[in-house]
């Protein structure tokens, strides 16, 4: 199948680009049509704050709820109570009640309003209530209220967006991180190929699917709430992968037609063999992704469909768009005999004809025949000569593995030593960058009204029988006790559904969103005072609030990440066992791959939750780190990780295969793939890195994570420690069971399901043993001038 479509892509190059352009096209315009819309609403089905999420539905009131535009004079400026601050804040509310979308506005000059008052005088704020969700806030519609405003800020007051209004105000386009991964991947692919041709050819590939998938993401925001840190996440894997795959196969398409293949044949090739290989870790990184939908958590679903959509488009690029590029640049590809960069990209690709698993007939139980070796061929002379760095780092790593086994081991600890200290917390507005409309008006609030302000509670109790009004005696045991709760600033007056079945209170804490103390006063209601309040009454009442709700994310998070690293473990071992036919090499790699998570765990620990370093990443201080972001991290590491690993395995099985020889293996393996691999791992890393630029602290967060993750996994899991175990464990790499070896189906990473090229071809003679074999790749017809 794959050498049908790379063959029938490079055919018809002009037809393929066509239809991929069209396709981006179209998506684009569906995307300036119908815009794309983000949302940061969490559901949490079957937690406490979503029980009173539901039953405050019981009230009237506007789809996105009271958004606070905050005034502000300073120490020498008008109060907000004289007479002309008055006349400008009215005028101000009068022209943003025009406002499209706006349904009301509220001054802290009327009785409703006037707990919106500070006490000196100099900050205040309107609410603004809007006819739409949090989700379809848009920068426009928050620039339209703040341009209404204009009569404030004539008299010398400061207005600045919060809550949602801000949130759509600082959504910052990315288009910039982006466009220096993209510099920095064309850097390296052309210091690696020396051909600029060469170098640009998997960006092109690359951009063309990071466009598409965006914009399915974008789209799919209109069904499902999807946050905005889901398109983040998927420019990041997506480039990243984009590259990656499109490097793969040009570095053996250019291999091909270095060795005389047509450029037909070449891109047919590359298709079936790494086209394959490409897939393989695709789906890889989608099965990897899955596991969090075991999260029970529709955020959790979303931050997993986005990446997982990059991928599959980025796959389908590499097998089909790529193909064409290649059939439509063709010869201009090829390598030349000054081509070859220090990085030796070229001879750095197994052949795919021999990285099929083992079959039993290829490899005893006990470890392979030992060859003739008159007939066996060895390593060939471009293998000894290819890869000169990495073959002297696995010479050394063969000749010391327990040394380098164990300082690897060591090193990893120091820095996945901070990851004990991880908790999950909950950001705030205070951790945004200072220079946000966030940042500003929770700076501002808090520092008028108390840092709880920013994150109030609200308490909702469904009552079995109507209630008579606020001073109904089972409300005003409610209102008493939460007065009384330790950690409570201030309690709001009960409000009552028109039905007066349900009560609702907003609670204001002493201590701020983010703050640990605001999770224990969560808890604090829950256990003790609300069941106090509410016993013997038949009914209960639930905490909600973002402090609420995002402590219950977390507590669903801590339960659930055992299970979900158990199910990526299980799968990932599979996913090996079924490619290389090994029990050992399976759980060897499935194990090593915990090792560079936990390295980035520790990081992300050190760097953020403890703060070391945080003025450097553009961060005032230590920032927590929410639970989702260990959680998918640790998903797309594995899933990413598949990539490598395969990799490096394809070439030390097909040295093994060659020569028998197990030490030796390892040390061709590491020297062919090494110089790829770290290449690769490069251009991620550079990708990663670039959105530190982001004033996201989320996005950051991903960047510094993946990016370690990564770094580590090429060079230190994949240099030292995976080369150092497979020479300990010897022939014991590529023990199989025979029941197990005779209940798992054969499957072909690379190659193995393509026909022989068509054109003339010198065949051998065949000799007594020359048995067709039926699994083999097909040989390449090469012409050599």
């Amino acid at each position: 199948m794959f050498v049908s479509v790379g063959r029938w892509c490079a055919r018809r190059p002009k037809r393929t680009i066509a239809a991929w352009l069209l396709l981006l096209l179209a998506l684009g315009a569906a995307v300036a049509l119908c815009g794309r819309v983000t949302s940061e609403a969490v559901s949490i089905p079957g937690s406490d704050s979503q029980a009173a999420a539901d039953a405050a539905r019981a009230f009237p009131g506007s789809a996105s709820g009271k958004q606070p535009l905050v005034l502000h004079t300073g120490a020498g400026g008008a109060d907000l109570t004289s007479a002309g601050a008055r006349d400008a804040v009215a005028a101000a509310a009068r022209n943003i009640a025009g406002v499209d979308h706006v349904v009301a506005v509220t001054t802290p000059y009327e009785g409703a309003g006037r707990a919106a008052m500070s006490a000196d005088g100099h900050t205040a704020f309107l609410s603004v209530e809007l006819d739409v969700t949090d989700r379809d806030i848009t920068p426009e519609v928050t620039r339209r209220i703040v341009d209404a405003a204009r009569p404030a800020e004539a008299a010398g007051i400061e207005v600045t967006p919060g809550g949602s209004l801000a949130a759509a105000a600082d959504k910052g386009s990315t288009r910039h991180s982006e466009i220096i991964g993209l510099l920095a991947a064309l850097a390296i692919l052309w210091f690696g190929f020396r051909s600029a041709v060469a170098a640009t050819v998997p960006l092109i590939a690359a951009v063309v699917g990071l466009g598409v998938s965006l914009s399915v993401v974008g789209l799919l925001g209109h069904l499902m709430d999807m946050p905005s840190a889901g398109s983040t996440i998927a420019a990041m894997i997506g480039l990243g992968v984009g590259v990656d795959y499109s490097l793969f196969c040009l570095t053996r398409f250019r291999e091909l037609l270095g060795d005389g293949a047509s450029v037909e044949d070449a891109a047919a090739l590359t298709t079936a063999a790494s086209g394959k290989a490409v897939a393989f870790a695709g789906c890889a990184v989608v099965a990897a992704l899955a596991s969090l939908a075991l999260g029970g958590l529709p955020l959790l679903h979303a931050l997993a469909l986005a990446p997982g959509i990059a991928v599959l488009v980025a796959v389908a690029a590499t097998l089909t768009l790529l193909p064409a590029l290649f059939a439509l640049l063709g010869r201009s590809l090829a390598p030349t005999p000054t081509a070859s960069g220090p990085v030796a990209l070229d001879s750095a690709v197994p052949d795919p004809a021999a990285v099929r698993g083992p079959a039993a007939s290829d490899v005893p139980a006990l470890g392979p025949v030992a060859p003739d070796a008159a007939t066996a061929p060895g390593p060939a002379a471009s293998d000894a000569a290819a890869g000169g760095g990495w073959r002297r780092v696995a010479e050394r790593v063969a000749r010391q593995p327990w040394r380098h086994l164990i300082g690897a081991l060591l090193l990893v600890a120091v820095l996945a030593a901070p990851a004990a200290g991880l908790t999950f917390g909950q950001l705030d507005g205070g951790d945004k960058v200072s220079s946000t409309a966030s940042r500003t008006a929770y700076d501002r609030l808090a520092g008028a009204f108390g840092p709880g302000v920013n994150g109030p509670l609200q308490v909702t109790d469904a009552l079995p029988d109507p209630a008579s009004g606020p001073t109904d005696p089972r409300v005003a045991k409610v209102t008493d006790a939460l007065t009384g709760t330790p950690g409570v600033a201030a309690v709001g007056p009960p409000q009552l559904s028109p039905d007066g079945r349900t009560a609702r209170w907003q609670v204001t804490p002493t201590t701020a969103p983010g703050d640990p103390e605001t999770a224990r006063l969560v808890h604090r209601l829950r256990e003790s005072t609300l069941p106090a309040a509410t016993a013997d009454t038949g009914h209960g009442a639930h905490v909600s609030g973002a402090p609420a709700a995002q402590l219950d994310l977390n507590d669903r998070l801590s339960r659930r990440l055992p299970a979900i690293i158990a199910f990526v473990l299980v799968i990932a071992a599979l996913l090996l066992l079924l490619a290389f036919r090994s029990v050992v090499v399976a759980a060897t790699a499935a194990v090593l791959n915990l090792v560079s998570v936990a390295a980035a765990y520790g990081v992300l620990t050190a760097l953020f939750q403890q703060g070391w370093g945080a003025g450097a990443l553009g961060l005032d201080g230590p920032v927590p780190i929410p639970g989702y972001v260990p959680l998918l991290m640790f998903a797309v590491l594995f899933g990413l990780s598949m990539d490598y690993e395969v990799f490096l395995l394809s070439a030390v099985r097909e040295a093994y295969l060659k020569s028998g020889d197990h030490r030796g293996s390892v040390i061709t393996g590491l020297a062919r793939t090494g110089g790829i691999i770290t290449s690769a791992a490069l251009i991620m890393v550079c990708v990663f890195l670039s959105y530190l630029l982001s004033d996201d602290p989320v996005v950051k967060m991903f960047g510094i994570g993946l990016a370690t993750a990564v770094a580590l996994d090429a060079t230190l899991v994949r240099g030292l420690l995976v080369p150092a175990a497979m020479i300990l464990l010897g022939k014991a790499n590529w023990w199989l069971p025979g029941w197990l070896d005779r209940a798992l189906p054969r499957i072909d990473i690379e190659g193995g399901d393509h026909a022989p090229p068509p054109g003339p071809a010198t065949e051998p003679e065949p000799g007594p043993e020359a048995e067709p074999d039926p699994e083999a790749a097909p040989p390449v017809t090469v012409r050599k001038t």
